[in-house]
């Protein structure tokens, strides 16, 4: 299968890229291992929109 775009991450940035790539038509490849960085962390903080939110769930809204 060609893709063409592979992005190495499916955290905030990774989900963000591949949306927009996706409604620009491209084909998309999101590779992940399943454990953000910010794993342990239990607030978001200074992300526009998410402050004070669990990553968790920002991670999850992404993916849905």
């Amino acid at each position: 299968m060609l893709h063409d775009v592979i992005i190495i991450g499916g955290s905030y940035a990774g989900m963000a890229a591949s949306l927009q790539l996706l409604r620009a038509r491209r084909s998309v490849l999101v590779i992940d291992a399943g454990k953000r960085r910010n794993r342990t962390a239990s607030h978001s903080h200074g992300f526009l929109g998410q402050d004070g939110v669990d990553p968790a769930v920002i991670a999850s809204d992404a993916r849905r």
